[in-house]
């Protein structure tokens, strides 16, 4: 899943066969733990990038040439631009094909996974292949000083310093009695204040806390990018957490969905969802239970347990990248679950 974010090589992942548990190492340096020092070793295998397993153009051209050839030939003047796969739905939308296309995608991302893992002699739980990965990197409970330190850092995306945020977080915690109440108000303040952008169809896209302050407005990315540093402001540690959702409720197109989480002194990591209320969501600070605003329902669902420092490259990347909230919809990031069966 991992590796499926950005380009190949920026990001990869290796899946031990012995274990089946899953290392991660990105080029940006955000690492949840080492990689073993024998990772040469045939017991591990590196897990794929899409564009590897052929689910890239080659895909989408298949695609064109088996259910739409009368717009074989455009769809692959497309695929010779930049923008091709966000012209490429585009496309199909106006044909009233995209759901077919979802599942197509779906379907062959299903099979070329179960032909890798065979390839390399992964055991497969066959019930559920398209459902969860097992042994992904589990949050530590108990933060050693250099992990606090990783979820306090100001970076370009997580401006704490600015001081229209410190001043922000000063106003808040002025009204405060204590850290946890803080929390409780600051997490409110952005899940309510600051409007979801495709939920209100508010530009512009918006990316570092500072411009999601500014402008009272942002996608989940966005908004749990201004959570994280109002919290880091007050030297609370803060990270990014994702899901993977269907967008329709049930069944492709599925997109990452992103909150956060809080290290509470009393509870350890809790997560907190400031995505924005509205009808059908419902997302609350309860510690310790967890109010998030979407529970996942869909076999091809899931809730991703690391904790990261920053926020992934690739939302980075898009949000940054495409200029309205209709570009951002057409371009939202996804992953690919494998679930593997310890030997």
């Amino acid at each position: 899943m991992f590796v499926g974010m950005g380009q190949p090589y920026e990001h990869m992942a290796y899946l031990s066969k012995e274990s089946g548990k899953i290392y991660y190492h990105s080029e940006y340096g955000d690492n949840p733990e080492e990689l073993p020092d024998d990772i040469d070793d045939p017991i591990y295998v590196a897990i794929p990038h899409k564009k590897e397993l052929g689910l890239g153009k080659n895909l989408a051209l298949e695609f064109a040439y088996k259910f739409i050839e009368q717009k074989a030939e455009l769809v692959e003047s497309i695929f010779r631009k930049k923008g091709a796969y966000s012209k490429f739905k585009y496309l199909l939308e106006q044909l009233g094909e995209l759901d077919h296309w979802y599942q197509y995608e779906e379907e062959a991302q299903r099979k070329y996974l179960l032909e890798w893992c065979e390839e390399n002699e992964i055991p497969l739980n066959y019930a559920q292949t398209n459902g969860a990965t097992t042994n992904l990197v589990e949050p530590p409970q108990i933060l050693t000083e250099d992990e606090r330190q990783k979820y306090l850092k100001n970076t370009d995306i997580i401006n704490w310093k600015s001081p229209l945020i410190v001043e922000c977080s000063r106003e808040i915690m002025s009204t405060c009695q204590s850290e946890i109440n803080y929390v409780g108000k600051v997490f409110e303040y952005v899940r309510d204040e600051i409007k979801h952008s495709w939920d209100y169809q508010l530009n512009p896209v918006t990316c570092n806390a500072l411009e999601v302050l500014k402008y009272k407005t942002g996608y989940c990315y966005a908004k749990s990018h201004l959570l994280a540093a109002l919290l880091r402001a007050q030297k609370i540690p803060a990270g990014f957490c994702y899901q993977r959702l269907s967008l329709a409720g049930c069944g492709p197109p599925y997109s990452l969905h992103g909150l956060n989480a809080v290290y509470l002194e009393n509870y350890g990591w809790y997560r907190i969802d400031a995505r924005g209320n509205k009808e059908g969501v419902n997302a609350k600070f309860t510690p310790p239970e967890e109010c998030l605003a979407f529970s996942i329902t869909d076999k091809s669902e899931m809730d991703l347990p690391e904790i990261w420092s920053d926020p992934l490259p690739q939302i980075i990347e898009i949000l940054q990248t495409h200029k309205t909230v209709d570009e951002v919809y057409g371009n939202l990031p996804d992953i690919q679950l494998i679930q593997t069966v310890k030997g």
